[in-house]
């Protein structure tokens, strides 16, 4: 499981929820949460940060660890 899928099932949000308040596609969000995207612009990895009131290495540590 990514980070970003364990921020999420803590707050109790969806994929598609998320990609709703951050206004970035659901299947940007979904490659996100599955692992399968690891590239991501910081400016979009701060707006998903900012929707689920974390931080960068709280959703996305295990990417930038790579």
């Amino acid at each position: 499981m990514t980070r970003l899928k364990k921020v999420l099932n803590d707050v109790k949000m969806t994929q598609k929820d998320l990609a709703i308040k951050s206004d970035i596609g659901e299947y940007k969000i979904s490659l996100l949460c599955s692992g399968k995207a690891t590239n991501i612009h910081l400016a979009t990895a701060k707006k998903i940060c900012d929707v689920l009131n974390c931080t960068l290495d709280q959703a996305f540590g295990d990417v930038i660890a790579r």
